[in-house]
């Protein structure tokens, strides 16, 4: 969703507090019915107004629609078209987790709607707020090519322009997990690529596509399927033989904890000033006859542990390298990096059910976002 120009004007948060609804743009450019749930067909006028094309897949893609509010504002929103899906029931029950999903840091389900397409053929959509022009990834990667060639360069040390907009998503992605936690979803890939970042610099986790939801966190735990991205995943989702015990591959809210942590961990190196590619030199394994990076390999083979003192170090050796604000939390509390590392390191290393190290990170982090600040105890 990130292969455009084109963002939303209206913020998540405005949207979720001023109580708006969304409603069709009509042939002529008037306001029409109101977005509704449940698949319900619209006419060929709105879908004249259907825009640019963001994403292909073979299953699906990704327009950009424009919607209007009560109040008259038009605005640009993703719609993902899934052309003739084989499980119309199972389609149903995910718009129905996610239509109750209201946090300012996880996409909105705005509704949902059928039509004809192509060859007469039935296809369903779902339309998601908001639309941004980049993703986690974009952003990562950027900032460590910057890195990258001004560590080549040995010159005086200059930071992105971006890194520092980076701190405060620690505690709002945080904040955004514990959230569908509580409401017992498993967000099941998450990955930078799956973390927008609108137009006023908020970190927004979407695409829950292989997401679940549970009556309760002991129904949470499930064995391990191939959802989600290896590289970002527990080994307890894809590692493993055939004739393995079930029971040693059982996995439950800790998923997600884990991702997020090896997601931080991408994060936290670009802030220090170093390079993503020479962070994953170390880091590629063999699966099903493919070379790639496997984190929690990683992880267990002691590399990321390496790679969290080489951080360690930075910011005693090159403090400069830091970011400001993070330098003024580092004065203040001399033991920060420590605890911020360490949360790191706990989130990666969580164990079946416990929220303990997504809620101690959530209070390293407060201290780095005026947007999400953990709240305070008693």
């Amino acid at each position: 969703m990130t292969l455009h120009n084109a963002a939303s004007d209206i913020s998540l948060e405005d949207f979720l507090t001023s109580g708006q609804r969304f409603h069709w743009v009509q042939g002529d450019g008037h306001q029409g019915p109101a977005v509704q749930m449940d698949y319900q067909p619209i006419s060929e006028d709105i879908g004249i107004r259907f825009g640019t094309l963001v994403e292909w897949t073979a299953k699906s893609h990704i327009v950009i629609v424009p919607l209007i509010t009560d109040d008259g504002r038009q605005d640009r929103v993703a719609a993902k078209i899934m052309r003739t899906p084989s499980n119309i029931l199972k389609l149903r029950n995910e718009l129905e987790i996610l239509r109750g999903l209201r946090h300012k840091h996880i996409i909105a389900v705005l509704g949902s709607f059928s039509r004809s397409g192509r060859k007469n053929r039935l296809e369903y959509g779902v339309l998601v707020f908001p639309l941004a022009t980049q993703d986690l990834g974009d952003f990562l990667e950027r900032i460590s090519k910057h890195n990258k060639d001004f560590e080549e360069a040995r010159s005086a040390w200059i930071a992105h322009e971006d890194t520092p907009k980076l701190l405060p998503f620690f505690a709002c992605l945080c904040e955004a997990v514990l959230y569908l936690h509580e409401k017992c979803v498993k967000h099941r890939d998450i990955k930078p690529e799956n973390i927008l970042i609108d137009r006023a610099h908020n970190a927004i986790l979407a695409d829950f596509d292989i997401s679940r939801a549970y009556n309760d966190v002991k129904e949470a735990i499930t064995y391990s399927s191939l959802d989600g991205t290896i590289m970002y995943s527990s080994k307890h989702v894809w590692k493993g033989p055939d004739n393995a015990n079930p029971k040693d591959r059982e996995r439950g809210l800790e998923w997600d904890i884990i991702s997020l942590g090896f997601v931080f961990l991408e994060m936290a190196t670009v802030i220090f000033g170093k390079d993503l590619r020479k962070m994953r030199e170390n880091m590629h394994y063999r699966h099903n006859h493919e070379t790639m990076v496997i984190y929690s390999e990683a992880l267990r083979d002691g590399k990321i542990q390496e790679w969290v003192e080489v951080l360690r170090a930075t910011a005693t050796g090159s403090p400069e390298k830091l970011p400001d604000q993070l330098r003024e939390v580092i004065k203040s509390v001399p033991d920060y990096v420590n605890q911020f590392l360490g949360a790191i390191m706990d989130m990666m290393s969580a164990e079946q059910d416990n929220h303990h190290p997504l809620r101690d990170a959530y209070r390293v982090f407060g201290c780095l976002s005026n947007h999400c600040p953990c709240p305070q105890p008693g």
